[in-house]
């Protein structure tokens, strides 16, 4: 591996990647450090369990890469990714979880972070990812179930709740069917739904969930006809060539 934390020396060896791993699991971390420092360019420096240690040890290390396990005890996802951009700035940031909510992604990289790996990677995948983001800066990886992407995040991420009526709209819920779902005012709703679609700029709930689904906030809908037969104004329309995974029939851009 080469990039800034693994490049020739003068001898013509090669120096080490240097390496946080922050997770509350000591288990996983023993185990993750050792399948690291079996690795002849990476080598771990620091440990850290919650999200406070892991500000102060990336300070004191100034490591090439920190493994961030986002659901750590005093830690709060990308305030904690900008916390430790300030503290060292030339450090990469992988984002480790066990889930792969879409709002969490965006989150993270729009505060920083070079990638998103989901914990359920497999080995060759993570030391991709490592090597990635030591020489290719720009790029933001993204390894989640179902897939891997390379992407950049919205200028504005949605936010939770966002996230929340968009797989409502998704899944062919009327504004009032959203609201009863989540305990919220039909005003809400469209309120949440008109920033949405400038978030995205989107013209109609089917160009916001098109749009969602092509850019992996959201996975590919599949609509129930009952639940599209419930929704007044809409109704399903025949699967085309050029977009199969979508059946439902938007009459226009009102939220």
């Amino acid at each position: 591996m080469t990039g800034p934390g693994a490049s020739p020396s003068a001898g013509g060896s090669v120096s080490r990647t240097r390496i946080v791993l922050a997770d509350d699991h000591a288990l996983f971390r023993e185990t993750l450090g050792d399948l690291l420092n079996a690795q002849p360019t990476l080598t771990v420096v620091g440990h850290a369990a919650d999200g406070a240690e892991v500000v102060r040890c990336v300070a004191a290390a100034q490591p090439d890469v920190l493994l961030l396990d986002l659901h750590m005890p005093h830690s709060h996802g990308a305030n904690t990714v900008r916390d430790i951009i300030r503290a060292s700035p030339r450090t990469r940031i992988l984002c480790l979880s066990a889930y792969a909510e879409s709002y969490l992604v965006d989150e993270v990289l729009a505060a920083g972070a070079r990638g998103f790996l989901h914990k359920g990677i497999d080995r060759a995948a993570l030391l991709t990812a490592i090597e990635r983001s030591l020489t290719e800066p720009r790029r933001l990886t993204v390894l989640v179930p179902g897939g891997t992407a390379a992407r950049v995040p919205l200028e504005e991420p949605l936010s939770r709740r966002e996230h929340q009526v968009l797989v409502g709209a998704a899944s062919a819920k009327s504004n009032r069917q959203i609201a009863d779902w989540l305990d919220i005012t039909e005003g809400t709703v469209k309120r949440h739904l008109n920033s949405v679609f400038r978030k995205l700029g989107a013209v109609s709930r089917l160009d916001a969930v098109n749009k969602a689904v092509r850019a992996s906030l959201i996975p590919a809908p599949a609509i129930p006809v009952a639940a599209a037969r419930r929704s007044p104004g809409r109704r399903l329309a025949p699967e085309t060539a050029a977009d199969p995974a979508f059946h439902l029939s938007d009459g226009g851009g009102t939220p």
